[in-house]
C-alpha cells in the first residue's frame, strides 16, 4: 500500500538498484561538519530521540550499507535513502530540516 510509505500516488515514476551490503554502519552528528556529539549504529532505531537523546541529526557518514532515514520516529514521515559516503550537513541529503526520528537499514528480504 503506497500510502503506508508516504507515497503522494499509487505510480512509481523511478528506481533504483541498492547494492548487497553485509554489514551496516552510520555515524551520527549532532552538529554540522561531524561536530559535536556522535554516535555509531549498525542496527534499525525506531527513535534516535529515545535511544540517543537527540531529535535533530545535522551531518553523518554512511560507513557501510544503504540506509533509509525517516523524519519521524517509527519510520514514518518523509524518506531519504543514504548510500555510502559523507554528508557534512542536512541538506546534502536532501532535508528541508535535521530533523530525524528513525532510521533502518536497507536489507534484502526474500
Amino acid at each position: 500500500d503506497y500510502q503506508q510509505w508516504m507515497g503522494l500516488s499509487d505510480s512509481v515514476r523511478s528506481c533504483r538498484l541498492i547494492p548487497h551490503a553485509g554489514s551496516h554502519r552510520i555515524r551520527l552528528y549532532e552538529r554540522e561538519e561531524y561536530r559535536g556529539q556522535m554516535v555509531e549504529i549498525t542496527e534499525d532505531c525506531p527513535s534516535v530521540q529515545d535511544r540517543f537523546h537527540l531529535s535533530e541529526i545535522y551531518s553523518l557518514n554512511v560507513l557501510e550499507g544503504s540506509w533509509v532515514l525517516y523524519e519521524l520516529p517509527n519510520y514514518r514521515g518523509r524518506q531519504y535513502l543514504l548510500r555510502p559516503g559523507e554528508y557534512r550537513r542536512h541538506l546534502d541529503w536532501g532535508a528541508v530540516n535535521a530533523r530525524v526520528g528513525s532510521l533502518r537499514r536497507v536489507m534484502d528480504f526474500y
